[in-house]
């Protein structure tokens, strides 16, 4: 067990995954009832499902990732767990098979998140086989994370289905404003998380300050930040959401932008993480004040 729980530190922080996904699962929820103008919050047993399901589908994708970059991984990153011997994919196997297990047990009782449950096992399906275009999308790497990105909305199906699939009717339309917003912002997590100073870039390790140059990198970052705010706010609007939400968000955006501020004037690990941490609490807050924090505040105002 314990060189699971090293795995997951290194792979899959348990602190930083689990309240972002909570979050994110309690939100498409919550986002989905305010669009039907539903006061009143599922079956605990609803949304716990809808976590379980959420926080394992990410953890598949993860599993997934390391046997897709094995090859690489060994080349380049020997010191990651798998390559150096911490684990084996076989032992990663039989861990993603128990989580299958434990899915269909939990669809089992609640089959209503089946039928997008499944189609996001089969996109995770394409996307393991890089779309059986994978030399393409190597080459191309703003194609490569575009693509990879569009798993986002399907887990918000997955977790906003606690709503309206066990209701029996259709997803509203609504919705499709929080997915263009966790689409955009799995994008900023993902270049978040790889922007590096120059010293610390990695041969065969793809940085978008190697792709594109630190200042330019930082530019991208702050304009998917602009365009994931714009994007909650017409979200938010989709749903008559009060005015204290929108200056939360820009609150909560600027906070974010100021993060940069070290990166450019000094480049270095720790002015890195800042943008990093920046990119995952401001999927918290913009979570939060989309779904969770409006719905909470009209059930407390009621």
């Amino acid at each position: 067990m314990k060189k699971y729980l090293i795995y997951l530190g290194e792979r899959f922080p348990l602190q930083t995954h689990i309240p972002i996904i909570a979050i994110f699962s309690f939100s498409a929820i919550c986002y989905s009832l305010s669009a039907n103008q539903v006061t009143s919050f599922v079956p605990v047993s609803y949304y716990l499902a809808a976590f379980f399901l959420t926080f394992t589908l990410f953890l598949l994708l993860r599993i997934s990732d390391e046997f897709k970059d094995h090859e690489e991984d060994m080349m380049y990153r020997k010191y990651l767990p798998v390559p150096r011997g911490l684990v084996t994919l076989e032992e990663l196997r039989r861990i993603a098979y128990i989580i299958l297990s434990l899915q269909v047990v939990v669809i089992f009782y609640y089959p209503g998140f089946l039928p997008i449950y499944v189609a996001t096992l089969v996109y995770m399906a394409f996307m393991y086989n890089e779309f059986f275009v994978d030399e393409w999308l190597r080459k191309r790497q703003v194609a490569y994370v575009f693509s990879h990105m569009l798993i986002i909305p399907l887990v918000d199906l997955v977790a906003s289905s606690a709503h309206w699939s066990m209701e029996g009717i259709a997803p509203p339309r609504a919705l499709m404003w929080f997915f263009a917003v966790s689409f955009f912002n799995g994008i900023l997590l993902e270049v978040g998380r790889k922007i590096k100073p120059l010293e610390h870039e990695e041969e065969g390790v793809v940085s978008y300050t190697k792709l594109w140059g630190t200042k330019r990198a930082v530019f991208i970052w702050l304009t998917i930040l602009l365009v994931t705010l714009a994007l909650a706010a017409l979200a938010a609007k989709a749903i008559d959401s009060p005015n204290w939400v929108y200056i939360l968000l820009v609150v909560f955006g600027l906070a974010s932008a100021l993060s940069t501020l070290a990166f450019l004037r000094k480049p270095s690990l720790k002015a890195a993480k800042y943008i990093e941490n920046a990119s995952g609490l401001w999927t918290m807050g913009m979570y939060l004040n989309l779904g969770a924090l409006p719905f909470l505040f009209e059930n407390i105002v009621n």
